[in-house]
């Protein structure tokens, strides 16, 4: 897949994702797993 590096478009999905499922709520279920990508799961 070719994928230009330099846009910020999954950065942008991931926040509004944030904004409905994470930001009032605890836990936290999206999850940052850098240099991979991103991970849904309820943190121990």
């Amino acid at each position: 897949m070719n994928f230009d590096s330099d846009t910020n478009v999954i950065d942008v999905a991931i926040r509004r994702l944030r904004m409905k499922v994470d930001d009032e709520f605890s836990p936290k279920l999206i999850h940052t797993v850098r240099g991979m990508g991103y991970r849904l799961e309820v943190a121990d």
